[in-house]
């Protein structure tokens, strides 16, 4: 019998699973905002780099990586609403499917227009009426991509309820079949809104609010600072009284209401801020069939009348802020905003009200290049804008250059006095020369060729011996080398005498310094 066996068998060979790792889970598709989500990656016995990213519409959500076994558990908490973007990296290539793009949304965001006291009765509950249809409207912008749904229940069964978008608000109707408690689930893309559901009380039909009229333009539009007007007519409608809210995002107006007798009513307010507005008109309790009703307030402004001015304009230097002075008081009633972009980041712009129609408008660039300030008023641009500002980098004294024979020692009869300062990449500042020597031994010179040009040549022509110092500083701080010691003699052997002597008297001082102008941008 023979050993056919060679040394070294047998040889254990290890097999990578071939193709990509697969990625599942909720995390994938939605998510909550402020509340931590997951996702999973098999990666199986592959071998590589897992690389994870997952941004929002404008932020970088926390994310952790945790290693269990032949999968990665991924968790990460969005901070905002929107449709993000999860990509999933695998060795340089995304795995099938990558990019993900799972919607974030937050329930808390739905929030009713006007609030929900308009429509609670004495005991906190939603105030219904057996016949009458209940409209709720709701603002949805906030709360992330998604749809509103909505499901009553009433003493006997579920209602019918309709759902339609009215200018951009979800409204939600549904009419009671019978006295008693109803139960309102609200849900924002199948994720019950916080307090769902929400308890009405039908109550039976005692006066027909049906038949109360409304007349007049107050009812659907108004301009800033003039008197609307509208009427209600509840003479055909039994007895009662009216009770009429006027509602915005930013403001409540303040409506009176003035018996005309035989069941008439005078309604009168005065608006001091355009936009869009909620009127809400109950009889005897109930609400009106359409209540709550739009009334659009149109403001009176006029852009080209704002005045903007200030050194900010100019521009400035990375690391200060940029003042600009804007006067609104000739432009009427409207909203003030600002916008600043640089290259590729946008700038902070915080506006200080004077609360007398001037503001303060501080622009913090984040980046050094041109940027673009945008001042709209009422929406629109007031004269100027856009701005184009320039802004500069920070000083840098340790980047500027001087070169040449003046900083160097000499000869009288044979010296070169001529010295560049080069300010190239230093950022935006202010150069300064300063030359202390003999009294009335020199005159000093500076030029550049060109109002942009970074180049600056010196010269002082010396006219007599003796110890020269040139410091040269870049906004308030010495350059390299400076301040330069400079002996000039009248010949070599006392130059090479002199340069052991450091006893030179000092006297007059000469200042000659240029303006700060701004980076080459």
């Amino acid at each position: 019998m023979f050993d056919y066996g060679y040394r070294g068998c047998p040889v254990i060979h290890t097999i990578d699973e071939g193709g990509m790792p697969s990625a599942s889970g909720p995390g994938l598709y939605k998510g909550l905002e402020d509340k931590e989500t997951v996702f999973y990656v098999e990666m199986g016995k592959r071998s590589g780099g897992l690389d994870i990213k997952v941004e929002g519409p404008n932020s970088i959500a926390k994310t952790t990586v945790e290693r269990a076994g032949d999968k990665s558990v991924v968790q990460y908490i969005p901070v905002e609403v929107g449709i993000f973007n999860i990509s999933i990296m695998w060795n340089g290539q995304h795995i099938p499917g990558s990019p993900f793009h799972p919607k974030v949304i937050d329930p808390r965001k739905v929030r009713i227009s006007g609030g929900w006291a308009q429509y609670m009765d004495g005991n906190e509950r939603v105030g219904l009426v057996v016949g009458e249809e209940k409209r709720l409207v709701f603002d949805v912008s906030q709360a992330g991509p998604g749809t509103l749904k909505a499901e009553v229940v009433g003493p006997g069964s579920s209602l019918p309820v309709s759902l339609s978008d009215n200018y951009g608000q979800m409204v939600v109707g549904f009419i009671p079949r019978e006295e008693g408690n109803h139960y309102i689930h609200l849900y924002w893309s199948d994720v019950a809104l916080p307090n769902s559901p929400f308890l009405g009380y039908a109550v039976p039909t005692f006066s027909d609010a049906n038949k109360v009229i409304l007349t007049g333009r107050g009812l659907k539009e108004a301009i800033v600072r003039e008197e609307a007007e509208f009427i209600i007519d509840g003479s055909q409608a039994g007895p009662g009284a009216p009770e009429v809210s006027l509602t915005g995002v930013r403001a409540e107006i303040n409506v009176k209401v003035v018996s005309l007798g035989g069941g008439k009513h005078r309604c009168t307010y005065i608006p001091v801020v355009p936009g869009a507005y909620l009127l809400n008109i109950t009889w005897n309790g109930r609400q009106l069939r359409g209540s709550p009703y739009k009334v659009n307030v149109i403001g009176t402004f006029y852009p080209q009348k704002v005045s903007v001015s200030g050194e900010g304009l100019r521009g400035g230097i990375l690391g200060r802020p940029m003042d600009v002075a804007i006067d609104t008081r000739r432009a009427g009633p409207g909203e003030l905003t600002a916008f600043c972009m640089g290259p590729s980041k946008a700038s902070y712009c915080e506006l200080k009200d004077n609360h007398d129609g001037t503001f303060v408008l501080k622009v913090k660039a984040q980046e050094p290049g041109r940027h673009v300030l945008q001042i709209k008023y009422g929406g629109e641009h007031v004269n100027g804008s856009p701005f184009q500002l320039k802004v500069g980098a920070q000083p840098d004294a340790s980047k500027v250059r001087v070169t040449g024979p003046g900083v160097e020692h000499g000869i009288l009869a044979t010296y070169q006095s001529r010295f560049i300062v080069e300010t190239r990449g230093a950022g935006a500042g202010q150069l300064t020369v300063r030359i202390r020597g003999p009294k009335g031994g020199f005159q000093v010179e500076m030029y550049r060729d060109s109002q942009r040009d970074r180049t600056i040549l010196c010269r002082y022509d010396p006219t007599e011996t003796g110890l020269y110092v040139v410091s040269v500083r870049w906004s308030g701080v010495d350059v390299p080398g400076s301040p330069f010691q400079i002996n000039i003699v009248d010949t070599q052997q006392e130059l090479e005498q002199v340069l052991h002597d450091a006893s030179f008297a000092q006297s007059s001082v000469t200042h000659r310094s240029f303006s700060q102008w701004r980076e080459d941008i």
